[in-house]
């Protein structure tokens, strides 16, 4: 089902050499963790392209110039945005305040988790469209994977320990401390730490991912 009323954000850092996946570079090193967000770029790309739920726009950093992005959006014939902002937190708020101006409900998602599916996704824009305020799909590691909106609570980008394991629940503690309900939907992981990795290895094989788009960088 395509859902007129809602846009998908996705936030993606372009695959520059040492600047993305940084904590995974001492174990598997810098050609390794930039293959993997290119590839995690294509993948969630793909994925969201073939279930076509919703508009969906690339948020890129630092901006759309990158060949990746290029690529994606004639790959995917996606919309690029650059994510403005001096933080995580700025960057997803200016976003949402923005697609909330459009659309009636927001799905601010990021490429690092692979296990995040159509189906989560969907549960997600179903949650909103019967009345949920905001819904999260919280990460195994102490974050959030999936943030769905349909108002810009600006406290939810504020205050927040961006990166570390008390993301989730200090967005929880906002959420109640400003009286705003909110639904959890299952806990997925993501791709940050080495046995992320070899889990990510393991369950999306080189050889059976469903992305035309598997080249390397250059």
């Amino acid at each position: 089902m395509f859902y007129h009323d809602t846009i998908i954000l996705l936030f993606a850092k372009a695959p520059v050499a040492g600047s993305v996946n940084t904590r995974l570079i001492p174990d598997i090193g810098v050609e390794k963790a930039t293959q993997l967000q290119y590839d995690l770029i294509h993948h969630r790309l793909s994925m969201l392209t073939k279930a076509n739920l919703s508009v969906v726009k690339l948020m890129c950093a630092p901006d759309i110039q990158d060949a990746c992005f290029v690529k994606c959006e004639n790959q995917y014939q996606i919309d690029l945005l650059t994510q403005a902002g001096n933080d995580l937190g700025e960057r997803m708020l200016n976003a949402v305040k923005s697609a909330l101006q459009d659309y009636k409900y927001c799905i601010v998602i990021g490429t690092d988790a692979p296990a995040l599916d159509e189906y989560n996704i969907e549960q997600a824009i179903e949650l909103l469209h019967a009345d949920a305020d905001v819904v999260f799909v919280p990460a195994e590691d102490g974050g959030y994977v999936l943030l769905g909106l349909q108002n810009a609570h600006a406290f939810l980008f504020q205050e927040i320990d961006w990166g570390s394991a008390s993301v989730m629940q200090q967005s929880r503690n906002q959420l109640k401390r400003n009286k705003i309900p909110y639904r959890e939907l299952a806990t997925c992981w993501d791709v940050d730490r080495l046995e992320d990795y070899l889990r990510y290895l393991n369950d999306l094989s080189l050889s059976a991912r469903n992305y035309d788009g598997r080249k390397s960088i250059g």
